[in-house]
């Protein structure tokens, strides 16, 4: 297991600041009714983990279901597969679900997790599925895939661990809300894989945004919101405090760029979670709001359930309704295009927005041969530039596109645009056989669609250099590793 210790920090697409794991209140034991429905979701859990064996592989920063994950995006799957959305493929988020319980006291379905490096920021590194006798199942590392293993087995299983989290039967039995407000919620996630992100608002075609699906959710209950912005809605009802949220209550979020002004809003779902249309890569999904991009740009919630539905002048609990800047957005690499609306939302945390290319005609700047150059400055600044969503060569935070500007620019040579799809009508092609370094290789991702969304620039030796993600930063990788293959779409040399 030497690969698992020195490779299975777990955390799928996007790794956020450091949080802090409760262990003080423990798990509620299911009622006598349930425990035989919790019991066989549990072995049905199980028995997608164990189908999987020989058949899916270990690739940490990658989910491609059947055939691909990170040690929690393989237990995302397993539950989700048995209708448990854990709405997060996030190791450190998933480390929060549900309630803590104790290592002797673990039961078939738990999630059972460990710190390999208790010195670094992330509160846990690897996450398995307790399936009785002792033992976890586990997406373990790219050497051995899928493991059956003993908690008191090998040294690493007994020294990292760090804690457990008990998500059957909470998950299942929702405890009682506002009948209402689960109707709300019920409506809301039947919109999952059938309405899309956009504007305007149609409900012929289920296209809303973020407010336009919670006005939607409301109206089949027989609530008006009358609004259909987030900044309008966030003024009716009551105010909730985030501990006291009830299903159908509304969550209003800001982003980067409005300075906390709201922008976005879903309806609490139970478990930590909001449905929200999240935007035009991610639709309408489920997003654990505990920690990470959720929890930072969290601002209020309101209750208009039971209540009366009266605009509140309780300027605590309500912001500004200028619209926002739109904003790049986690993990992708440009902003969408702005909404028609007068109060627009922007996305909120896509999943793999799309880089939107300027408009701009110009040729590139004449360059000289300098591909050995923009090769070793690639290399020398992996250790000094960092993953971020807006160029900045004070920080030396970028995206792929924007790393591949500044090495270049470095080197005197102007690419004209950040973004990997504008990148890519620069230069000349050049196939993946004849790669030289200093050439630019463009990637799509599993939900683009082929569309290019990244850049990289080619070092040699069959590897290339990127601003990968917010939890790895700039890497170095193999082109012949699996996710590199899959989403290779061309290269263009810029350097002749």
């Amino acid at each position: 297991m030497k690969k698992l210790m020195t490779t299975a920090v777990c955390t799928v697409a996007l790794t956020f600041s450091s949080v802090s794991i409760p262990f003080v209140q423990q798990a509620n034991a299911a009622t006598a009714p349930q425990q035989a429905e919790v019991e066989q979701k549990a072995d049905n859990i199980i028995s997608t983990a164990k189908n999987l064996i020989g058949k899916a592989t270990y690739e940490r920063y990658v989910y491609n279901p059947p055939h691909q994950f990170g040690c929690s995006g393989f237990i995302y799957y397993a539950f989700k597969q048995n209708g448990i959305d854990l709405a997060t493929r996030d190791t450190n988020v998933q480390a929060q679900l549900g309630e803590y319980v104790p290592k002797d006291q673990l039961q078939k379905g738990d999630i059972v997790f460990f710190d390999s490096n208790p010195n670094d920021n992330d509160p846990v590194t690897h996450n398995g599925i307790y399936i009785g006798d002792n033992k976890i199942i586990h997406m373990a590392d790219e050497e051995n895939d899928i493991l059956i293993s003993d908690l008191d087995g090998k040294e690493y299983y007994q020294k990292n661990y760090k804690t457990a989290r008990r998500v059957l039967p909470s998950f299942m039995f929702d405890q009682a809300t506002s009948s209402t407000g689960e109707k709300v919620v019920d409506i809301a996630e039947g919109l999952i894989g059938k309405a899309s992100y956009g504007t305007p608002y149609n409900e012929e075609t289920l296209t809303f945004n973020g407010a336009g699906l919670t006005y939607y959710s409301f109206k089949q209950v027989g609530i008006d919101l009358k609004s259909k912005t987030a900044s309008e809605q966030s003024k009716l009802g009551e105010p909730v405090k985030r501990q006291d949220l009830q299903k159908g209550d509304l969550v209003f979020l800001s982003n980067n760029s409005s300075n906390g002004k709201i922008v976005h809003v879903g309806v609490y779902a139970g478990n930590d979670q909001i449905v929200h249309a999240a935007g035009s890569q991610s639709g309408i999904k489920k997003s654990v709001i505990l920690n990470g991009y959720y929890d930072e740009h969290y601002v209020t919630a309101r209750r208009v359930i039971d209540v009366k539905a009266a605009n509140s002048e309780d300027n605590t609990e309500t912001t500004e309704t200028e619209a926002p800047t739109v904003e790049a957005q986690p993990d992708g690499q440009a902003p969408s295009a702005p909404q028609e609306k007068p109060e627009p939302e922007t996305d909120v945390q896509p999943a793999a927005p799309e880089e939107k290319p300027e408009n701009t005609e110009a040729k590139p700047a004449p360059v000289q041969n300098k591909g050995a150059e923009v090769s070793r400055l690639a290399e020398n600044v992996m250790d000094k530039a960092q993953y971020g969503y807006s160029y900045d060569e004070r920080t030396m935070s970028f995206n792929s596109a924007g790393l591949a500007y500044y090495v270049f620019k470095q080197n005197g040579i102007d690419l004209q645009d950040k973004t990997a799809a504008g990148q890519a009508t620069k230069g000349q092609n050049v196939s993946k056989s004849q790669l030289k370094e200093g050439d630019l290789v463009f990637f799509s991702n599993s939900s683009s669609n082929g569309k290019i969304v990244n850049t990289a620039i080619y070092v040699g030796n069959n590897e290339v250099i990127m601003s990968a993600g917010k939890s790895v930063g700039v890497v170095k990788r193999d082109l012949d590793r699996s996710w590199y293959q899959e989403n290779y779409v061309t290269a263009r040399r810029i350097i002749r």
